[in-house]
């Protein structure tokens, strides 16, 4: 107990890893360790020392692993693994690059990229100002960008920003779809209650069924649907009229404003 911070080492001496925490049911020192890979610790201390500050290679990109459900709604054949583009920030890298949302990033460099985990660590292990050749998937077609990395800014994080809630007095019309999905357009004071900036469009949701799709796929009240199989949504009328274009059983691909980012969501027909 108490190893926090401490070497996590092989039987011969060697260096693996930093200790972080341990998972224990009886709250004794049995049960899983977790540890920093020694590399990527070696790179912190590295830049903590040279630079006074982690330096992280930064691409201006959210990303999502593509599951099975969101490869069959994108219609993605052969292709079951990568880092799916949830949204891209204006005037990074990607954006100059002329990579787009919806993008599926299937390498780096050459190197097969599994899930969004793997990329974040290999973008983020890259010198700002580097380049890095990244192949995308694009509506089934393979295509190759060379972005120039920036430095990551301060205050960027991963997890996006904080889930709020619409305030009680916002009460605007509902309009159900999906079987079980209340939404309303934005206005001004749900802007303000749910911090939306300026540039999200679509249909807010107000309500949502926890047995219906869209509560099983992880949708929740506050969410922004701002794509329909990847047509674009600014109002409930929007979504309404993308919703009746939808087949019987066909999976839906829905792209959602959610705590501060934009990500892909797969709804199961019922």
């Amino acid at each position: 107990m108490g190893n926090s911070g401490g070497a996590l080492v092989d039987i011969k001496g060697e260096l693996l890893g930093i200790n972080t925490a341990i998972f224990s049911r009886s709250g004794g020192n049995q049960g899983v360790g977790f540890a920093i890979p020694a590399n990527l610790a070696r790179d912190v201390m590295q830049s903590l020392r040279e630079k006074g500050r982690v330096v992280r290679g930064y691409i201006g990109a959210s990303v999502q692993t593509l599951t099975p459900e969101l490869a069959e709604a994108m219609k993605l054949k052969g292709q079951p693994t990568g880092a799916l583009v949830g949204e891209v920030a204006p005037k990074t890298p990607s954006e100059k690059a002329g990579m787009k949302t919806g993008d599926l990033i299937t390498a780096v460099n050459g190197k097969k990229i599994s899930d969004a985990r793997e990329l974040r660590l290999m973008i983020g292990s890259m010198a700002p100002g580097s380049k890095a050749q990244i192949q995308v998937n694009r509506e089934g077609q393979t295509k190759m960008f060379d972005v120039q990395l920036a430095e990551m800014p301060a205050g960027v994080t991963e997890e996006g920003g904080p889930e709020a809630s619409p305030e009680e007095s916002a009460q605007p019309e509902k309009t159900t779809v999906f079987g079980g999905v209340a939404v309303a357009d934005i206005t001004d004071d749900i802007r303000t209650a749910l911090n939306l900036p300026k540039d999200v469009q679509g249909a807010v949701i107000a309500e949502v069924d926890a047995d219906s799709p869209a509560g099983k796929a992880g949708l929740h009240e506050g969410d922004v649907i701002q794509e329909v199989n990847k047509q674009r949504v600014k109002s409930t009328k929007d979504l309404v009229a993308a919703s009746k274009k939808l087949k019987p059983n066909e999976k839906i691909l829905i792209r959602v404003y959610s705590q501060g980012r934009s990500g892909y969501v797969a709804l199961e027909p019922k």
